[in-house]
């Protein structure tokens, strides 16, 4: 139903704030279909496939428009977006897996070695963004070593991703295979096909959303640093949000784990160190030296998500912990004032 307003307020110039909230409104349910779909390619395959999937899907919009604001030559928008993206699905998306699928069941289960790997390989991103801080000062972006050391962690970063691949889909295959005999309601190609059609549609809508934002800052008064660190995580992550819950709700937990934290993997070894070589093939200085404070937050919050997974249950007093850690970095971030994203 929103669909169609959603581009008639881009193409008829209406406010911004009735385009971004339009476009928002209309790529919810776009999200659970995209969803329904993931589920239908679980089910064909295994759960951590099918979660690496929608993970793929859900982050390929975040690195088309990371890639569109990088030859725009805005470095601050790239990173904002990508630490944003994984703040949200690390806290938001992994503490509501837990929450709502808490509520329902009291103790769910799920493979810990796929969240182990994980997890460790986003401990190592953390180390990459914390390399280039000792070089320069977060506004000295020119700086030779920050670009020289941010280009080559990038590259070992992608090639740990690679492995990480090697690791679930073949070397260690069988670790991965779950026992959920859930019938299909339609063939592999049908599915992925549903996939490809609604993440176009969820992309087009992301566009006129992202187009919106500047004037939905000046109407509403919002800090553009908020809006590219928490708003549009959550809209761009509005895919793995939906999906996620909903399957933690129906008890695939290996799905929703593969969703929420293969999303954060996907984002911190691969997304970001493309967009430092796209950066360093067009001749712009992306560099992975972050704000120190949201490089020390990050740090804190695979720790606690860490120790949360560290036994392989899940309740809801988890899912609350991570969502609260996710309001009070929002807080942090509302009164953060790091150089103007113009």
């Amino acid at each position: 139903m929103f669909m169609p307003l959603g581009w008639a307020s881009h193409r008829f110039g209406w406010s911004p704030t009735s385009v971004f909230c339009l476009n928002f409104l209309a790529m919810i349910p776009l999200a659970a279909i995209l969803g329904d779909f993931t589920e239908e390619v679980a089910a064909h395959t295994n759960q951590v496939v099918g979660g690496l999937i929608n993970a793929t899907f859900g982050n390929a919009v975040e690195v088309v428009v990371a890639v569109q604001a990088l030859h725009a030559n805005e470095i601050r928008v790239v990173q904002a977006s990508m630490i944003g993206s994984i703040f949200s699905n690390l806290l938001l998306v992994l503490g509501g897996c837990f929450f709502f699928g808490g509520l329902k069941y009291k103790e769910q289960s799920f493979n810990s070695t796929a969240v182990t790997a994980n997890m460790s390989l986003l401990a190592l991103s953390s180390v990459a963004l914390a390399l280039p801080t000792p070089f320069a000062e977060y506004y000295e972006v020119h700086d030779d070593n920050v670009l020289v050391i941010s280009r080559i962690a990038a590259v070992f970063l992608i090639f740990m991703y690679l492995q990480l691949l090697v690791f679930q889909l073949h070397t260690h295959a069988d670790l991965f295979d779950d026992d959920d005999d859930t019938p299909t309601e339609m063939s592999s190609t049908a599915a992925l096909t549903g996939l490809v059609v609604v993440t176009l549609v969820i992309a087009q809508l992301s566009d006129y959303l992202v187009g919106s934002i500047d004037g939905f800052c000046t109407e509403s008064g919002v800090s553009r640093t908020f809006v590219g660190l928490i708003v549009l995580p959550i809209v761009g992550n509005a895919v793995e949000h939906v999906t996620a819950i909903s399957v933690a709700m129906k008890d695939k937990m290996d799905l929703a784990m593969g969703v929420a934290v293969g999303s954060c993997t996907q984002i911190s070894l691969f997304a970001t160190p493309v967009t430092v070589l796209i950066g360093w093939a067009t001749g712009r200085d992306m560099t992975l030296n972050f704000p120190h404070f949201e490089i020390v937050l990050f740090v804190l919050s695979v720790i606690i998500v860490s120790i949360c997974v560290s036994n392989p249950k899940t309740n809801w007093l988890e899912g609350s912990l991570l969502m609260t850690t996710y309001v009070m970095i929002a807080v942090g971030f509302w009164f953060e004032r790091v150089q103007e994203f113009d």
